[in-house]
């Protein structure tokens, strides 16, 4: 194999490196037209793998990425392979944020290896983890902080098995990281304030859910009910707000989805005796009614929701069904710490009545006199 290296080698590096410190707007058309017809037309194979290695060795400037980008295009250098390149961890999550924040086509290479580079793959993950946790939480304290530009053509870039596989679960999961409850009490507790905070200041869940999930709503939804239906799930904060971001701009087969996947929780509860269940099927209805932003609209969705399917669930329920339902109902009620949900409750009827159905609504009763007397007395 010749070792002679072709003449252009040495004025492309100049280039590039000319091109890389240089910004956007000082960035001459001409040169940048110039630079591309060589990486196209003035290398061989062989130059074109000592290129790449030049650039990795470039300090980071104004114009890194634009080149980067035309390097990428030719397919002589990925980002994945830049970043790879890199040895200090901070200097690669540096570089990761940037990508965030403006380089949606460099990021898409990564989050394609993440899944298909079997080299790299599990680096790419846990780099893109750790990028999107230190984003999140910096927008979690400050929701100003970032645009979040990056969202919207990231999922019109990648691959719809990268995007269902690797992007959609993986924010899923960092966002509902922010935040881990003690116990399912403290949804109870917290509900309300937790929806309200999502609805004026966490803002940028919505944006996520509105441009990440686009004709993925379905698939996002059955993640989010299978991780919340475990037993040692605490991540409810982000549970709420991201399904009340989903549920409040749903589609009429997502609204369909949801409404069935609460029906079928209900025969679930029913047929498997599990409080945890029950609880979970409470809180999930909440924040799934939750789609207005009316605090009264909501709970009369939620009063709606509970005349249907706990008011009127003995049409669907076999008699040793009905009574282990409201014998769970019952044990719940301490769980209740908001008010107007226990009065909802307490004021809709269950048919066919009877003392168990009795027994239960005189326990609400009690119940909610008692909030109201503590509420008084602070």
């Amino acid at each position: 194999m010749s070792l002679e290296i072709n003449h252009s080698f040495g004025i492309t590096c100049e280039a590039i490196q000319k091109q890389c410190e240089t910004s956007a707007a000082q960035c001459d058309e001409q040169a940048v037209w110039d630079l591309g017809e060589l990486l196209q037309f003035g290398l061989g194979a062989k130059e074109k793998l000592l290129l790449g290695k030049y650039f990795c060795q470039l300090p980071l400037s104004v114009g890194s990425f634009r080149v980067l980008r035309q390097l990428q295009q030719l397919r002589i250098l990925t980002a994945t392979e830049y970043i790879c390149s890199i040895e200090e961890a901070e200097q690669q999550q540096l570089i990761l944020i940037e990508l965030l924040g403006t380089e949606s086509e460099l990021l898409s290479n990564i989050f394609i290896s993440a899944l298909y580079d079997s080299l790299n793959a599990n680096r790419m993950n846990l780099l893109l983890e750790e990028a999107l946790r230190n984003l999140f939480s910096a927008l979690s304290t400050d929701p100003k902080i970032s645009n979040l530009n990056y969202v919207e053509p990231l999922r019109k870039a990648l691959p719809e098995n990268v995007l269902k596989t690797i992007c959609i679960p993986m924010h899923l999961n960092i966002l509902l990281e922010l935040h881990e409850s003690e116990d399912i009490s403290l949804a109870f507790q917290q509900f309300s304030a937790w929806i309200n905070e999502g609805v004026d200041e966490l803002t940028f869940v919505k944006y996520i859910s509105d441009k990440l999930l686009d004709k993925h709503e379905q698939e996002a939804l059955s993640y989010l009910f299978k991780l919340s239906s475990s037993l040692r799930f605490k991540q409810w904060k982000y549970y709420f707000i991201l399904l009340q971001s989903i549920a409040s701009c749903a589609s009429a087969e997502t609204s369909s989805f949801i409404r069935k996947y609460l029906k079928n929780r209900v025969l679930h509860v029913a047929s498997m005796g599990c409080q945890h269940s029950l609880l979970h099927l409470l809180l999930t209805a909440r924040a799934a009614t939750a789609v207005t932003m009316s605090i009264e609209n909501n709970l009369n969705n939620y009063a709606q929701w509970y005349k249907q399917h706990i008011g009127e669930m003995t049409y669907v329920l076999s008699k040793e069904e009905f009574q282990v339902m409201l014998n769970i109902l019952e044990d719940s009620i301490h769980y209740e710490c908001e008010t107007q949900y226990i009065e909802i409750h307490a004021a809709i009827a269950i048919s066919p009545g009877g003392k168990l159905v009795q027994a239960y609504k005189t326990k609400c009763k009690a119940h909610l006199a008692r909030l109201k007397t503590a509420q008084r007395k602070k």
